[in-house]
């Protein structure tokens, strides 16, 4: 997911681009959490490569090209539904990143190292927590992403 460092490189572009974004660098660390206005604010200025990712993924479930978006989004306790979605869902992002410059930053948000980690990790002990963790980390993901849209 997306830190407070990447917020700050990304306002820091968007203020080479000259947008004022010295409110939104000010409130970045006044609080813990990451703000969803900032994240917003981003968004609609310059796409976050994430977002249209998630984006993505919802159009084709809706225009019924891949059940990827709905086995993420809904609760399923099923290994093997749970290791086909995460392993579909690592393929994706690496399909989509072809079109991307900063594939590093997209890799980090979409949590693509996560992804494989936890996939390996389980071949290696077959203990499925893990796995069911990070799709439900996916998943908020994915709901953060539609609530500031």
């Amino acid at each position: 997911m997306i830190q407070k460092t990447d917020l700050l490189m990304l306002l820091t572009e968007l203020q080479d681009e000259g947008e004022d974004v010295s409110k939104q660098i000010a409130s970045l660390y006044k609080t813990s959490s990451i703000p969803l206005d900032i994240i917003k604010f981003i968004n609609d200025r310059r796409n976050i490569d994430v977002a249209q990712f998630y984006e993505k993924l919802r159009s084709n479930y809706n225009h019924k090209k891949s059940n990827l978006y709905i086995n993420i989004v809904k609760e399923i306790s099923d290994v093997d539904e749970i290791l086909t979605t995460l392993s579909a869902y690592n393929l994706q992002v690496l399909l989509f990143s072809k079109k991307l410059k900063d594939k590093e930053f997209f890799f980090k948000s979409a949590r693509a190292e996560e992804v494989t980690r936890v996939l390996n990790n389980y071949y290696k002990t077959y203990d499925i927590s893990s796995c069911y963790t990070l799709l439900s980390l996916i998943k908020a993901d994915i709901k953060l992403f539609e609530a500031i849209k």
